[in-house]
């Protein structure tokens, strides 16, 4: 499967890794369990007015030797950790495998696309003729691959907002949740998104804190280290917010205009629902 999905993954490394660990556990365990006994001893040898110093230096010694120990394990859980986490999810059957776009499937069609009877204009053109965009001003504010909507585009940008967030929670169910637009580590690698995006993300310098890539990171969060009763499922919400992404593999790709920006809003639909109970809202 790692293999469809173009990644190598080197389980014999991995193996070894975790034979390491498990002996530093046992041998640790043993440690454990010797400190255990010679306290019993001690206590015992205490209780009748008898010398200990000799067993309570050697469980000094013993005791660093058990800390020195679990300090390792948890290295080892860290690397551990770090490789799981590479791993890629196994690819559904009905996934084509390929190394590019021109290998997808196309599975359905629906209507057929607008065709002009003239050479249609860029959108950073209609928009900056227009009035509705200002490119310039966004680079000069903050630099480039930003935008700045005016007027009217402003307008329609809270508009769209608005529309979706009122069709989805007045007519589909769906809970609208205004999150922060900051999250920690924590939240980012339970979406999924670190370590593998790492490069992608904005890191709020001497904190843990990231700028949100997309708003599905915090409502995938929602739940974290909870188990949801299946009575209460499905669970639909919704969330607007700004996203923030770095774009760094975007480079030579079209990022003219307000394509692969670093900051764009976005209204999120999200569902909490039973693996074998899947529908075509859900997918929506």
């Amino acid at each position: 499967m790692a293999k469809r999905r173009g990644t190598t993954l080197d389980l014999d490394a991995f193996r070894a890794l975790d034979k390491e660990r498990r002996v530093y556990i046992t041998a640790n365990e043993q440690r454990k369990a010797q400190r255990n006994k010679a306290s019993d001893e001690i206590a015992r040898l205490k209780k009748e007015k008898q010398n200990a110093d000799s067993i309570i230096a050697e469980m000094k010694q013993l005791s660093e030797l058990i800390k020195q120990a679990d300090e390792k394990v948890t290295e080892f859980d860290a690397r551990q950790r770090e490789v799981l986490l590479t791993m890629p999810n196994i690819p559904h059957s009905s996934v084509p495998t390929g190394t590019s776009a021109a290998d997808n499937v196309e599975v359905r069609r629906w209507g057929a696309p607008f065709k002009y009877d003239f050479q249609p204009k860029p959108h950073w053109e209609i928009g900056e003729k227009t009035g509705i965009l200002d490119l310039g001003a966004a680079t000069k504010i903050t630099g480039a691959r930003f935008a700045l909507y005016k007027g009217w585009g402003a307008r329609l940008e809270r508009a769209l907002a608005n529309f979706f967030l009122d069709v989805h929670t007045r007519e589909h169910g769906y809970t609208e949740i205004l999150p922060p637009f900051l999250v920690n580590t924590a939240s980012l690698t339970g979406a999924g998104q670190l370590p593998k995006f790492a490069a992608d993300l904005f890191k709020i310098q001497d904190t843990d804190f990231w700028l949100t890539p997309t708003s599905e990171v915090e409502l995938h969060n929602l739940y974290r280290d909870e188990t949801i009763p299946e009575d209460k499922l499905p669970i639909r919400v919704t969330a607007w917010t700004a996203c923030f992404r770095s774009e760094a593999g975007a480079a030579g790709k079209d990022t003219r205009g307000i394509l692969r920006q670093h900051q764009f809003q976005k209204v999120e639909l999200f569902k909490f629902t039973h693996p074998r109970k899947v529908t075509k809202s859900t997918k929506r």
